[in-house]
């Protein structure tokens, strides 16, 4: 016969059997219930100058879509306004330091088109022509290439055509204050959508201005003042369908920087026509 304490060792035993089979069951569950990632998986990286705005919301819907198709991994570099040249370079070195596959900066349509298509509006605004009329510029930051190159184009063919740059700003700038004291503005045309969505935000308080407002712009919130009317006509870059190529360019390692988004002024009531409505809620 056992003695007391011989029993209570063999039922300590007992238990730490029993625990350590749970144990082993339960990392056998977790295991089987685990998705494993290759250890192959590509991780990209994206560049944005000033990421966390708005106006990249579709862009990055684009890429996060096509990373969920090929199953990679992606990551935004979290920026402000760029405050020196090479900025953007120096981020995408560092990416590429960091054991990124690959680095993506966002492509531009056409200047040239960019500003054709908005000298156009700016024009039929005033009924063809724009001889006499003040024209203000609201641009991307002193880094941003593709404003200031629209910005160049557009001054000159409204200049050409008799009209008057009152000014132009770059981003960041205090856009309230800036409408505030130039009243004699006939026209308003922002090249940036956070400052497009500046202008509307002031102009929707002011009841009685009658300034025209155009500019590039694909966010939410821009698309709210089109809808409403503040924002007269709005330059509207496929950046969705950008942002989905891009990624799958950059899986395949291809050059997305050949892309070129598509882009189409849209008007306040043509905000819910369904190829609109593709191009603006995607």
């Amino acid at each position: 016969m056992k003695k007391p304490r011989e029993k209570l060792l063999t039922g300590n035993y007992i238990w730490i059997v029993v625990i350590l089979l749970v144990i082993v069951a339960i990392y056998a569950a977790a295991r089987l219930m685990q998705v494993d990632i290759p250890q192959d998986q590509k991780r990209i990286s994206v560049v944005l100058e000033n990421s966390g705005s708005e106006r990249w919301s579709q862009y990055l819907n684009g890429i996060d879509q096509a990373a969920s198709d090929r199953n990679v991994e992606v990551s935004t570099v979290m920026t402000t306004y760029f405050s020196r040249e090479g900025e953007r370079d120096d981020l995408v070195t560092s990416e590429y330091m960091s054991g990124a596959n690959a680095v993506i900066t966002k492509t531009e349509p056409d200047a040239s088109q960019v500003a054709d298509t908005l000298m156009e509006e700016i024009t039929d605004e005033f009924d063809g022509g724009i001889s006499g009329r003040s024209v203000a510029l609201l641009k991307g930051s002193s880094f941003d290439t593709f404003t200031n190159e629209v910005a160049e184009l557009l001054s000159a063919r409204i200049e050409e055509a008799g009209g008057e740059i009152l000014w132009q700003k770059n981003a960041p700038c205090n856009v309230s204050g800036l409408l505030k004291k130039s009243i004699r503005t006939d026209i308003i045309v922002a090249l940036d959508d956070d400052l497009l969505c500046q202008a509307a935000a002031y102009l929707v308080t002011k009841k009685n201005d009658r300034r025209h407002l155009v500019g590039i712009g694909c966010s939410s919130n821009s698309v709210y003042y089109l809808d409403r009317g503040v924002i007269t006509a709005m330059l509207v870059p496929d950046d969705f369908t950008l942002g989905y190529e891009s990624l799958l360019a950059a899986c395949d390692g291809e050059n997305f920087s050949k892309l070129v988004p598509s882009v189409k002024l849209i008007y306040p009531d043509e905000v819910y026509q369904e190829e609109n409505e593709k191009l603006l809620f995607p």
